[in-house]
């Protein structure tokens, strides 16, 4: 147990990091997409005509599913088939937007949200999603605007609410940004992320009494929201309570493996004694990313106490191809031996 006192300092580290935490990222809105009615289209006026549902609408559809999936050039061709039809389509271009503002080209982004406000001067997300772009390029004082033209033509979207709070608690104004994430779950109380970073507002007001509990209802609705768990693990940690934390982090693994949650379950069982347990978590995290120089380094630190110099000396030179002058494994490289 010769390092003890550095695990838990990296516990502690975790949860005093989650209070100036950076927040939860805005939120895009792709808009409701209402015209899906296709099976009486060619029998009732008030249905989309079916060509223009098999010219536009099917092509927009796709386009979303692809971009959620990640594969944004493969979207814009099918947001850009649906414009060859017609070049009005709101969702068609507020779709464009948030595909190249996904490929960081701003310009054009900027570029398909104005014409989506423009075909659609009342629709709210082209206005929310604008927003959002330039709170990105650094345009702050541009964001808030648009965010209540938004709120004025949807007010019960909770995405804007919380877009509006996220400012405030950039800004500092913790009352506003509180008042706006409350709203925001008082319209979807499932919201994760409005939750997570009223915790973190009320931690920057040192009212962890009232994070806790959003904590522990983020990681029973949203049982993998990472940050969540960590935060609340550390708290656990630092009560006294590692029992739970390491239930904590056993779930949240099932749902979501991830390198820091098996860091920090390592970190858990070194310091309650479970070495085998200890190893296998950090192994696991270097499986998951064979790059991140705290796994590895905690794994070859974890060879070393349990009388394996040979395993922890190999990831020790494999740790400096990437940091050749990494202080620390170079400590623990000299204390392995040749």
């Amino acid at each position: 147990m010769k390092y003890v006192s550095i695990i838990l300092i990296v516990l502690l580290s975790v949860f005093l990091f989650a209070q100036d935490d950076t927040m939860e990222s805005m939120s895009i809105d792709y808009g409701a997409h209402d015209l899906l009615q296709t099976d009486k289209a060619y029998t009732k006026q008030n249905y989309v005509p079916f060509d223009y549902y098999e010219n536009v609408i099917e092509h927009v559809q796709a386009g979303h599913i692809l971009a959620k999936r990640g594969k944004f050039e493969s979207a814009i061709l099918r947001f850009n088939m649906a414009l060859e039809y017609d070049s009005s389509y709101v969702f068609a271009n507020n779709g464009l937007g948030n595909a190249y503002l996904k490929l960081n080209d701003f310009n054009k982004a900027e570029y398909y949200f104005k014409k989506a406000m423009h075909f659609g001067p009342t629709y709210a997300f082209p206005y929310n999603n604008l927003a959002n772009l330039y709170i990105i390029v650094g345009k702050r004082e541009e964001a808030l605007p648009l965010l209540f033209t938004a709120l004025k033509f949807d007010p019960n979207s909770s995405y804007v609410y919380y877009n509006i709070g996220n400012l405030y608690l950039a800004d500092g104004k913790i009352g506003s940004a509180q008042s706006y994430y409350l709203k925001a779950l008082s319209l979807n109380k499932d919201f994760c992320n409005a939750r997570y970073n009223l915790a973190v507002s009320y931690l920057r007001q040192k009212r962890g009494g009232l994070a806790i509990p959003e904590y522990e209802k983020i990681v029973k609705i949203c049982p993998g929201h990472k940050k969540a768990v960590l935060n609340l693990a550390a708290y656990y940690i630092r009560g006294g309570q590692v029992d739970k934390a390491l239930v904590l982090y056993r779930q949240t693994v099932i749902i979501n493996p991830q390198v820091e949650i098996y860091l920090a379950m390592g970190h858990a069982y070194h310091n309650e004694g479970y070495f085998q347990n200890e190893i296998e978590a950090y192994e696991i995290a270097v499986q998951l990313d064979s790059t991140h120089i705290d796994a590895k380094y905690y794994l070859a630190l974890s060879y070393y106490e349990q009388d394996m110099p040979f395993s922890s000396r190999n990831l020790c030179l494999d740790i400096l191809k990437q940091d050749p002058g990494n202080a620390k494994v170079l400590e623990l490289l000299d204390k392995t031996g040749s």
